[in-house]
């Protein structure tokens, strides 16, 4: 029995078929998880912006820096 299993998946056009199935269910379960859930996701979209993060400004976006700082000099003088 566990040997006709083993060779229904040494056939090619089999393997092929299942490990499709694997991917895209693991894909669809991915962008169910993503998107399934609205605090999840605004969750994650947050996140698209933390490689424009500054760590020596209190974590302040670099337009958001220059922008302050341009007001900090115009009250200054």
């Amino acid at each position: 029995m566990f040997d006709s299993i083993i060779e229904w998946f040494m056939v090619l056009a089999n393997a092929k078929i299942v490990s499709m199935l694997i991917l895209f269910s693991t894909f669809t379960a991915i962008v169910i998880y993503v998107y399934g859930s609205k605090k999840r996701s605004e969750r994650f979209e947050t996140y698209k912006n933390i490689p424009f993060l500054d760590d020596d400004e209190d974590g302040m976006v670099p337009t958001q820096q220059a922008s302050q700082r341009s007001s900090h000099s115009k009250g200054e003088k």
